[in-house]
């Protein structure tokens, strides 16, 4: 009977979670109902504890889901401390070394970067390797994954942050995309639709560091460097600024690669490869190798039988976007939805090599000071369009779109 009763407990306990894990309930750091999540997870740990002993294997996850729940409530302390006694128990269940101990680090990791401890967040980042490092050879393809999820963490922004932190991060992301791009290298049966992502993943990272560089110059004052041996070294090692243009070229080149190896008819996906190629060479002013990449893109369009009606490359403007894939650890949750939606629409004229100009607002929830007019119109023209294509030419076109009102801030 008294199994049968700590089986009951247990799968209380899961049910539970799993209720919870199904049915969220608002991201609103304010609501009651978040609240009452957390209640329920405290009471379904004091139950497990109550019958199986503080550390009982099923208190891990509970745990993880406390600490998610007051990272959403922004109560970064509560949730440190959750993470931390979920990744004691899977330490004690499963080994100092085990792979279960992923998601804890990742959490910890970045609710540490969101409090602003790059330093204690990078100490969660290199124990996460480390472990990984005792599991997996430094090629081994199964460490992609963790190396995926450290990436995207390093890459996530939370706010304004000191100029050397961001490089710092940055320093440590080149690290992990060279072990990324050198594994990748050597898998001969990597999935190319992985490979492409991984790879467009690379072009980001080397996009933002470039951007880095432009704003704040190549100085590295953070006094670390990662490296994919070992150890996070304490010896300076500045990151390799001007071959970042070179970097992203070959990641993105090895995007179009990997999409033409699929063997499948994937014309659009092509296409579209090919003109992020071209984007690469219009943000850096390589205008000539822009055209022709824009021209085989189409070309590789208009080849596609029957010919494509959902993927419009060149018939209006599109905004370029380098962005980093979001992960599930670092997503903002507590973000009202409003906050990211466009609130302003402005009319404007794209120019053959993609630049904005002759801004002018059309539509906006509040009116704008000059100051702030000033402000969108000095951030719009650091923003850069791939251009219309008409007949094969480059051309200059009026376009309308919508960005967020955080662009008539500084």
């Amino acid at each position: 009977m008294l199994v049968i009763h700590k089986v009951l407990i247990a799968a209380t306990a899961m049910l539970m979670l799993t209720a919870l894990r199904v049915n969220p309930v608002s991201a609103d750091p304010r609501s009651e109902s978040s609240i009452d999540q957390i209640s329920q997870y405290q009471e379904a740990i004091d139950s497990v504890q109550a019958q199986q002993g503080a550390y009982a294997s099923q208190l891990g996850d509970l745990y993880l889901s406390l600490g998610r729940a007051h990272v959403d409530r922004q109560d970064y302390e509560k949730a440190i401390g959750a993470y931390t006694k979920g990744l004691q128990i899977e330490r004690i269940n499963h080994g100092l070394n085990s792979l279960t101990q992923r998601p804890y680090l990742l959490s910890l990791a970045n609710t540490e970067n969101l409090k602003g401890n790059w330093k204690q967040s990078r100490s969660a980042i290199n124990n996460l390797y480390q472990i990984n490092r005792q599991n997996y050879d430094s090629y081994d393809p199964k460490l992609l994954p963790v190396l995926d999820d450290i990436l995207s963490l390093l890459l996530e922004t939370n706010g304004p942050q000191p100029a050397n932190i961001t490089y710092a991060k940055l320093i440590i992301a080149e690290r992990i995309g060279k072990n990324i791009d050198t594994i990748l290298t050597r898998d001969l049966d990597a999935d190319p639709q992985d490979a492409s992502q991984r790879y467009r993943q690379l072009a980001f990272l080397h996009y933002r560091i470039a951007k880095h560089i432009s704003q704040h110059g190549d100085t590295n004052n953070s006094g670390i460097s990662f490296t994919t041996s070992e150890t996070l070294s304490n010896n300076s090692q500045s990151t390799s600024s001007h071959l970042h243009y070179q970097h992203g070229k070959r990641a993105l080149e090895k995007v179009v690669e990997y999409q033409v190896k699929q063997n499948t008819d994937n014309i659009p996906q092509q296409a579209l490869a090919i003109a992020e190629l071209g984007d690469w060479y219009l943000l850096f002013d390589r205008r000539k190798s822009a055209k022709n990449a824009y021209s085989l893109a189409l070309t590789t369009l208009k080849s596609a039988d029957p010919a494509p009606t959902d993927l419009a490359l060149f018939d209006q403007p599109t905004m370029i976007e380098f962005t980093a894939q979001q992960h599930p650890v670092t997503r903002k949750t507590n973000l009202p939805d409003s906050i990211d939606k466009p609130q302003l629409e402005v009319a404007m004229t794209i120019s053959a090599l993609g630049k904005i100009s002759d801004i002018e607002v059309v539509s906006s929830q509040t009116a704008l000071s000059k100051q702030q007019l000033s402000n969108l119109k000095q951030n719009l023209r650091n923003i850069r369009f791939r251009p219309k294509l008409a007949d094969g030419i480059l051309a200059a076109s009026a376009h309308r779109a919508f960005f967020p009102l955080s662009l008539i801030e500084n």
